[in-house]
């Protein structure tokens, strides 16, 4: 593989009358982004929450039902702009409908005008409400890296994370939407370990401002392993705090694969799988010491 440019566009979502008004807002974002020249740009979860501030729906579920109205003109949006950009955008995830359950719902967009998505697999609680799990985690490869895309909650799951990294993953892409300062943390904290444990890089792209009186929090981070050669604090770039900031970072696959054969620490080859399966029962999938105890 090689270096690759990465920029990662935190969306701060405000007043807007209509989706042109929203198309406004990202097209200046992209454009702003494009000067930079990446080969990838990265926009957050579930941004098109914007498109909320407009809604008349009393009801919050049933605003985001309407989001999904929005589908067509939301991929049509993101194709034109990553042609005319000739990036790849992965434009964090919008909601999606798909035989009557809604799906939160990656896009990854291509120069070309090719369009893949990757569902959200792990919800939490709050979004079991509205919102349907999906059954399978992908790889993405352009000409220069292998990624995923783990939206929010779906990286706070270390065997994930793993199991992507082992299927070739070099970059971990994660767009997020929080609403408190708790929230952003636990996310950013799981992507500094997801570098340690699988020597990866981890995008971290946070949703920011307020949709229908719902407060967004966060930034825009760009992460790396924690050794010598990488940042000190593990940080390759990062966006200020709840500021649309655009953060770009330069990252050498080959540096990953380096570290991951001659590193300080090389955890992902020396993970213990003959010690690790003796505690667990995969069958069943519950620890083996549970069972003991609840007898």
């Amino acid at each position: 593989m090689a270096k690759i440019r990465i920029s990662a566009v935190p969306f701060k979502a405000g007043p807007v009358s209509s989706f042109d008004d929203f198309a406004d807002h990202v097209t200046r974002l992209v454009e702003q982004a494009a000067a930079e020249e990446p080969d990838i740009v990265v926009f957050p979860e579930l941004f098109t929450m914007e498109l909320l501030n407009f809604f008349e729906e009393p009801d919050l579920i049933d605003k985001f039902a309407r989001l999904t109205t929005f589908t067509g003109d939301y991929v049509s949006l993101f194709s034109g702009l990553s042609k005319s950009k000739a990036c790849y955008i992965v434009a964090g995830s919008h909601l999606k409908e798909v035989e009557g359950k809604f799906y939160n719902t990656g896009h990854l967009f291509s120069p070309e005008g090719k369009v893949w998505e990757q569902q959200k697999c792990h919800l939490v609680p709050l979004e079991t409400a509205w919102t349907a799990p999906g059954d399978e985690l992908k790889i993405f490869e352009t000409e220069k890296v292998k990624f995923s895309i783990l939206t929010c909650y779906d990286l706070e799951f270390p065997e994930t994370s793993r199991l992507m990294t082992l299927r070739g993953a070099d970059i971990l892409i994660s767009p997020s939407a929080t609403f408190d300062e708790q929230g952003y943390w636990r996310v950013r904290h799981c992507g500094h370990a997801r570098c340690v444990e699988d020597q990866v890089y981890v995008v971290h792209c946070s949703l920011l401002g307020n949709a229908a009186g719902i407060p967004l929090w966060g930034m825009a981070s760009i992460l790396t392993p924690c050794d010598t050669g990488f940042p000190l604090k593990g940080i390759a770039a990062e966006s200020p705090l709840n500021e649309e900031t655009i953060a770009t970072a330069d990252l050498d696959t080959e540096q990953l694969y380096e570290h991951r054969s001659k590193g300080t620490v090389t955890t992902l080859k020396d993970r213990r799988w003959d010690v690790l399966e003796a505690l667990h029962d995969f069958e069943s999938r519950e620890p083996t010491g549970s069972k003991a105890k609840d007898a």
